[in-house]
């Protein structure tokens, strides 16, 4: 489900996040790699500008105290101007304190600043290397991104005179196959991400901001008119249902409409269902051809509606379904008066004959009851024809803001009592009416038996040889309508991303009951703006193919990079032209000891020993400081003067 989609690669805002935090940077995971390497690149090269700064710096304020004639602070003069790397400076202290370790020197004490210095910029640029690879979420988690709108992405409107006086609709090829495409695409997607015992082989990805909404399960009285109308197995709490409850869903957090908490709603949705005892509401009718007539129109109170079930012994039929549903946005239509009062909520009945399906063990659920009464061992038969249940499902919205809720409703309700009362803002009221505009269209029974017949039924997939079937639980029931409300709450998941582009409107959920407004032709104000925020925030999931990018960290570390090799590279060039303009002792004898630790002014030390010379400063304007000479000349091998092999031999 809700696939297909693109996503937004670029800077946007993340309102999940806190302060700074919501500035994001997505890039496919190939160029976010090229990132983090150059990130990593820029911090090691700020270490090693930040070890030349304070080497700089070392070396300056020792000139005062360093003597020419002392050999041991020369070659630690030496050290501090021309190693480039605080690992090469820390290698080269240990070896020289090595080196005089059996002389009068105080070795330790003097290269200690220089040792403590580049050991804490190694640590220090080493963790900011390994903290660089948090600015970016890891390549193989799920991250929050932003989907990337198709062309129809507009506004939609409910239209009224189909919703509330319930229009006829043409039925087609094309609607039906939509429908179906609807509900089994919706209970795959809860059977692999709601489903606590079907848990996948493999990991699968959803682009959905949550996998699962979540709800609660509790027991509530019977809420069906008639005594002891509710059937359960469990005789400590009689006359009884179960309530499914999803509490409070954000806009935001669940469905992924991203926005700040100023423009975020709340969205509940509660159904309570139950098998239920029909008993004196049905009219016998007869036997034709196998088949047992029941007339039931006194449970739906519409004129002549028949059930066939099946007789299980000269029939081999499996599990036949039939549902019906009444909005209560048109109560005034053939309401089922019989079975409950409540005008406030949509009403779904479905029907389930079990015909000549039968068990090995005794099944005690009351939704599939075959525990022998009727037919006994070696195959337990359906006690009954068929068996009814019954479901009440209401929502609700809120504004976050300030608290404001409607009523406990049917969707219809519910959403004018929220623009009348809530006080909404055009991007929560937007929020808002995509969520009603599921939510007041669909059933639980478009989710399982009414669209799927047989095949909706969990206990279907127990049976075998076409008639046979395994032990089914006592509250299988329960795992059925669960199942149903789940892939509801999934089709709501998959309806809201549909918003991202036209929402194919040859599906009956939609069909003449939606108008489609293109942004082009909403009038410029602000429910335009909220359409246009609605369309271009979503937020979706994905993994393994973007990642996501503190931007301003990520800045931060460019720019903190930048401008230490900045300074590091200028900071020399710099002292040289404050020195000249402002001439002073100190810095004169600064500059030359600067100069003269230079590793290519010591080498023409050793070389104008040599016999190589004259030098002058390099450069057209003579003031570089690499020493170079006018002639070519040619160096006789160090060896064959007082070179390394005769020092080596003293």
């Amino acid at each position: 489900m809700a696939s297909n989609i693109s996503v937004y690669v670029g800077i946007w805002r993340d309102h999940s996040e806190n302060g700074f935090d919501q500035v994001t940077l997505t890039l496919p995971l190939k160029w976010g790699n090229i990132v983090i390497s150059g990130l990593a690149l820029l911090v090691s090269m700020a270490g090693g500008a930040t070890w030349r700064i304070f080497a700089y710096i070392l070396h300056q304020v020792r000139v005062r105290h360093a003597t020419r004639s002392d050999p041991f602070q020369q070659q630690v003069q030496t050290l501090l101007r021309n190693n480039v790397t605080p690992i090469s400076a820390l290698v080269d202290s240990f070896w020289i304190c090595l080196a005089w370790a059996q002389t009068p020197y105080s070795t330790v004490r003097t290269l200690l600043p220089t040792t403590f210095i580049a050991a804490f910029i190694i640590a220090c640029f080493g963790l900011f290397s390994i903290l660089v690879s948090t600015i970016a979420t890891r390549s193989e988690s799920y991250v929050n991104v932003l989907a990337r709108p198709g062309e129809n992405c507009g506004g939609w409107d409910f239209n009224w005179a189909a919703v509330n006086f319930g229009q006829s609709l043409p039925v087609s090829v094309e609607s039906t196959r939509a429908k179906v495409d609807d509900a089994q695409n919706a209970r795959a997607y809860a059977t692999w991400f709601y489903s606590r015992a079907r848990q996948p082989l493999a990991e699968t990805n959803t682009m959905f901001p949550v996998p699962r909404l979540p709800y609660e399960i509790s027991k509530v009285p019977c809420p069906f008119l008639g005594e002891a109308r509710c059937l359960s197995n469990d005789t400590s709490t009689p006359n009884t249902t179960i309530l499914l409850d999803t509490g409070l869903l954000n806009s935001h957090f669940h469905l992924g409409i991203n926005a700040p908490p100023s423009d975020r709603s709340g969205v509940r949705h509660r159904m309570a269902c139950s098998p239920i005892d029909i008993t004196g509401m049905i009219k016998l009718l007869g036997e034709e051809n196998g088949y047992i007539r029941f007339d039931i129109s006194e449970v739906v109170n519409q004129t002549d509606p028949i059930i066939y079930a099946a007789d299980p012994e000269p029939l081999s039929t499996g599990y036949s379904t039939k549902c019906f549903w009444w909005s209560g946005a048109g109560r005034h239509a053939q309401w089922p008066e019989k079975l409950t009062m409540n005008g406030d909520s949509d009403i779904t009945v479905c029907f389930v004959s079990q015909n000549s399906v039968r068990y090995s063990e005794p099944v005690y659920d009351p939704f599939f009851l075959a525990n022998g009464t009727k037919y006994s061992a070696p195959f337990y038969y359906g006690n009954n024809y068929f068996n009814v249940l019954a479901c009440e499902q209401q929502v609700q919205f809120c504004n976050p803001v300030n608290g404001l809720c409607s009523n406990l409703s049917h969707a219809a309700k519910a959403y004018e009592e929220s623009i009348a009362g809530l006080n909404l803002n055009p991007d929560q009221s937007t929020a808002i009416k995509r969520s009603a505009l599921l939510l007041g269209l669909t059933d639980v029974g478009a989710m399982g038996l009414a669209t799927l017949g047989a095949s909706g039924l969990l206990a279907r997939e127990s049976v075998f040889e076409d008639t046979r079937s395994l032990r089914l639980s006592p509250d299988q029931w329960e795992k059925e309508v669960r199942l149903w409300f789940e892939s509801r709450l999934a089709l709501l998941q998959a309806h809201i991303m549909r918003f991202l582009d036209r929402i194919d409107t040859t599906s009956p959920i939609y069909e003449r009951t939606l108008v489609y407004q293109p942004y082009d032709s909403l009038p410029p104000g602000k429910e335009r703006d909220a359409v246009y925020n609605s369309c271009n925030n979503m937020r979706i999931t994905t993994a393994g193919r973007y990642q996501n990018f503190r931007f301003w960290v990520v800045m931060i570390v460019v720019i903190f990079s930048v401008l230490i090799v900045t300074i590091s590279v200028s900071l020399e060039m710099l002292m040289k032209i404050v020195r000249r303009i402002w001439v002073t002792k100190d810095g004169r004898a600064r500059q030359l000891a600067r100069d003269s630790d230079s590793q290519y002014w010591l080498l023409r030390l050793a070389l104008e020993g040599a016999g190589i010379g004259p030098w002058r400063r390099g450069g057209e304007k003579a003031d570089s400081n690499i020493p170079v000479v006018d002639h070519v000349q040619s160096l006789s091998p160090l060896s064959t003067d007082y070179g390394i092999d005769e020092f080596q031999k003293n």
